[in-house]
């Protein structure tokens, strides 16, 4: 009898210990589930805040449109101040008759510059975001714009090199690290670059500016002005040269 109540006893005692056991491994269940609750509810806090602050961020890069410093009423200067004529390019990263332009009219645009005889206004537009699939248009000019702020004796390098490696439309712009590459490559302040490019710091500029482009009258690119009278074929280099021989003649 007394063996029976002995075996009844423990047996009681290992139910009693296994009933606290599992009520031990409920508690530290609930304690995880919780703490895991919390984990993700900070983490989906987390999220929403970074989101939040990327599309503020995004909306007031948009909204500053503050230009670069280094412009020359509003468009990028190269040539002496005083240099008789004046030729103002209006072009757009990745249209591709902008790069033979570029390309048709490089070498001589370079030798009226260093002759003193030629002013370049670049007034660089984004009419053509809608022919990338990631905005490259306004990627392209943004970094241009953070180059001329920071390093205005980079800027010819660098509008050599976007038209030279100029992406073809309907596809992806050249990546945000390789804009960077080719900035630094130029002599700009990798930091200084880096950041702009990747905050989008100038696309409030590049709106407003390709906005009043479009009010002065440009419709398409490439544009190219000879004294303020546009010239029929940009890539044709005969009439440009023709066009600024021209202006020479008069002056």
């Amino acid at each position: 009898m007394t063996n029976a109540r002995n075996a009844r006893t423990t047996r009681e005692k290992a139910a009693e210990l296994r009933a606290e056991a599992a009520r031990q491994e409920a508690r530290h269940r609930a304690v995880l589930i919780g703490v895991a609750i919390v984990t993700a509810v900070l983490v989906i806090v987390g999220a929403g805040v970074l989101i939040q602050t990327a599309r503020q961020e995004s909306i007031d890069a948009a909204n500053d449109t503050t230009p670069p410093a280094n412009l020359v009423d509003g468009a990028v200067v190269v040539g002496k101040a005083d240099a008789p004529v004046t030729i103002t390019l209006y072009s757009d990263y990745i249209c591709p008759y902008c790069g033979l332009a570029h390309h048709a009219n490089k070498e001589q645009l370079d030798a009226w510059v260093a002759e003193g005889k030629v002013k370049l206004e670049y007034r660089l537009v984004a009419f053509l975001d809608q022919a990338s699939t990631d905005n490259y248009s306004t990627r392209a000019l943004n970094m241009v714009a953070a180059v001329v702020n920071a390093k205005p004796e980079a800027f010819t390098v660098v509008n050599d090199t976007l038209f030279s490696e100029q992406p073809e439309e309907g596809g992806a712009g050249l990546p945000d690290k390789h804009l960077v590459e080719i900035a630094v490559a130029a002599g700009a302040p990798e930091t200084e670059i880096r950041k702009a490019v990747e905050n989008l710091t100038f696309r409030g500029w590049v709106m407003s500016t390709t906005e009043e482009a479009s009010k002065a009258g440009v419709n398409a690119t490439p544009t190219l002005e000879v004294n303020g009278t546009a010239v029929k074929n940009a890539a044709d280099a005969e009439s440009v040269k023709a066009a600024v021989e021209k202006a020479l003649g008069a002056g």
